[in-house]
């Protein structure tokens, strides 16, 4: 069972790449693939809320590397709430997206599943820069997903999407930097701690660093006035992407809490952002 903490991200990636090799003209063997991957996801959800439920927090070390310098998940009852969500929407959107929807792109089965892998993968990971990358994950997916379909609504509102979102990587891979350059960390609980200890020039960049993630984390999530992205995307987004987008947003306010919640509680950076957030 400590293996089950990984088994949100590696369905859908292992789905996903069987979906790419899969031969197209097969609509009915894809959609098999997908859905019974989507469906797979629902009891490993229920068992790690159940592993989560006791209070116990779960930290799974890949390839046994030790944090900070291992890539480490982490499971906590938010976490596992929030992958337990996303399995519970990502089904019904996927059978209705099964009924005909799927056919308006060539690879919307494949792209669906990578977007529950970098989901599930941002709401497991203790990592700053694997945050980034199951970002990174989500959001190629999402570009494909947005402009599923075709037609000048969705092009016109995908440019815009994707373009701001690449600002939005580009800030937090800045924010990154300043945060490993004044720290020597990206392992968030690592980072909590060796962020409290800072002074001088390197509290004033780490501060920058808070304040950048804080602008990432809210135009992922929406926040007002960061939500400009919103509108025009879900208005012309089908009805399926449009609720996996849901939960994509969801993402980045999962992860202004848990940031928050980890580094700038108390210490030095205490309340960094709080009151343009509240």
């Amino acid at each position: 069972m400590e293996h089950l903490i990984i088994a949100p991200i590696l369905i859908p990636a292992f789905a996903g790449m069987l979906l790419l090799l899969e031969v197209r003209e097969r609509q009915h063997l894809r959609r098999l693939t997908g859905l019974l991957a989507t469906l797979a996801l629902i009891p490993v959800a229920l068992g790690l809320w159940q592993q989560a439920a006791a209070g116990e927090i779960g930290v799974y070390q890949l390839g046994d590397w030790r944090a900070p310098f291992g890539i480490v998940l982490v499971l906590d009852r938010l976490s596992a709430l929030m992958v337990l969500l996303t399995a519970v929407l990502a089904l019904p959107a996927l059978i209705y997206g099964s009924r005909g929807d799927d056919r308006r792109g060539a690879n919307f089965h494949a792209l669906f599943q990578l977007q529950l892998m970098g989901i599930n993968g941002a709401f497991l990971t203790g990592d700053l820069f694997n945050l980034f990358v199951f970002f990174e994950v989500l959001l190629i997916a999402s570009y494909g997903l947005a402009l599923h379909g075709r037609g000048p609504a969705r092009v016109k509102g995908g440019i815009h999407y994707v373009v701001l979102n690449l600002i939005g990587s580009a800030l937090f891979l800045v924010a990154l930097g300043l945060a490993y350059g004044t720290t020597g960390t990206l392992n968030m609980a690592d980072f909590a701690v060796k962020v409290s200890e800072l002074e001088g020039n390197s509290l004033d960049l780490a501060r920058l660093s808070g304040l950048l993630m804080w602008v990432v984390f809210g135009l992922k999530a929406a926040l007002f006035p960061l939500y400009f992205w919103l509108p025009a995307t879900y208005a012309s987004a089908t009805a399926p992407v449009a609720a996996l987008f849901a939960i994509m947003t969801k993402v980045g306010i999962y992860a202004i809490a848990r940031v928050y919640g980890l580094a700038f509680s108390g210490g030095a950076l205490a309340g960094l952002g709080r009151d343009p957030l509240w």
